[in-house]
């Protein structure tokens, strides 16, 4: 992946980044290395069309960047290390939520258009609306939200070696150790224990009767605390 031209358009309201990234993308204002930043999202979702909450006061950006293979180990690398350089240590639960102290930090939605990739990111800085999340301010972090993105920005339109971010990915992963439900859009849950994240990003279940490798879903923790917060 290689390094590309850094642009932030910002908005003070839209109904989501993403689609705000498209139509960009789509009248030629905006192109790889790009980001689109706003105060508050009015209709910002998360997988499968979900609603994701997205109040002023929280960090709500889509980058835009070069597709490329298991995006969505590199997205939760790149957002993870983004915040570590805040001192702030988090797990990866699969595939790219951001967990702190087993709560819900961030989400990433990744999306394609074209060669690109839109790689949204909603990150709580303020308190949380939704139960079972936390935030930056939760947890004592002072975090500018400028500062945040340009970390952001940084790692993600920054080359990675494959290699680096799986080993980096399963480093930090809150799900490979434990017993988890995974539910794609359609077909029945995958249930047993998470053993492993693969090189192309797939969660390997160990089900009793043999391992299923689930390329995406919803994931969730069945001996966690909480269900999942809102997508």
């Amino acid at each position: 992946m290689k390094r590309s031209p850094r642009v932030i358009h910002r908005f003070s309201s839209v109904s989501s980044t993403q689609d705000e990234a498209r139509r960009l993308l789509e009248s030629g204002e905006a192109s790889a290395g790009h980001v689109v930043v706003a105060d508050q999202q009015t209709a910002g979702r998360g997988r499968f069309g979900r609603p994701w909450t997205s109040p002023s006061g929280g960090l709500y950006a889509t980058f835009l960047i070069s597709s490329a293979p298991a995006i969505a180990l590199f997205a939760g690398v790149a957002a993870a290390r983004a915040l570590e350089r805040l001192g702030v240590a988090v797990g990866l639960k699969w595939p790219n939520d951001i967990l702190v102290d087993g709560k819900k930090l961030a989400g990433i939605l990744i999306e394609a258009d074209r060669d690109l990739a839109l790689v949204g990111v909603g990150l709580n800085i303020a308190e949380p609306s939704v139960e079972g999340a936390t935030s930056l301010e939760r947890i004592g972090v002072d975090a500018r939200r400028g500062e945040l993105l340009l970390a952001l920005l940084d790692e993600i339109n920054t080359p990675a070696d494959p290699d680096d971010v799986l080993a980096a990915y399963r480093a930090r992963s809150a799900t490979v150790g434990r017993r988890v439900r995974v539910l794609g859009r359609a077909g029945e849950p995958v249930l047993g224990l998470a053993v492993e994240v693969d090189v192309e990003g797939r969660l390997g279940v160990d089900t009793g009767a043999g391992t299923l490798h689930v390329s995406s879903g919803d994931c969730v923790h069945l001996d966690a605390t909480f269900e999942d917060a809102a997508e």
